[in-house]
């Protein structure tokens, strides 16, 4: 099965996500950055999704997502 990654701002919940989708462009997971609150959460949308998917997205938003709106940086990796 082919995945593809896509960036994806949402006004409403005030940030940017980077969203893992299937080839029917289901959405199967996203790392998102709240600007409102200066948090980054990670959602499965899906049951058992491989774990390489998992950590390439999470390692994709640390660089896609950059910082939040105000310029503060990301949280530091633990």
């Amino acid at each position: 099965m082919e995945y593809r990654f896509q960036i994806a701002s949402d006004v409403i919940r005030d940030g940017l996500g980077v969203e893992l989708v299937d080839p029917i462009g289901k959405v199967l997971a996203e790392v998102f950055r709240c600007d409102a609150d200066h948090s980054l959460t990670v959602s499965l949308f899906i049951d058992e999704l491989p774990f390489s998917l998992i950590e390439k997205l999470v390692l994709m938003a640390r660089t896609e997502l950059g910082v939040f709106e105000d310029g503060s940086p990301l949280p530091k990796p633990a």
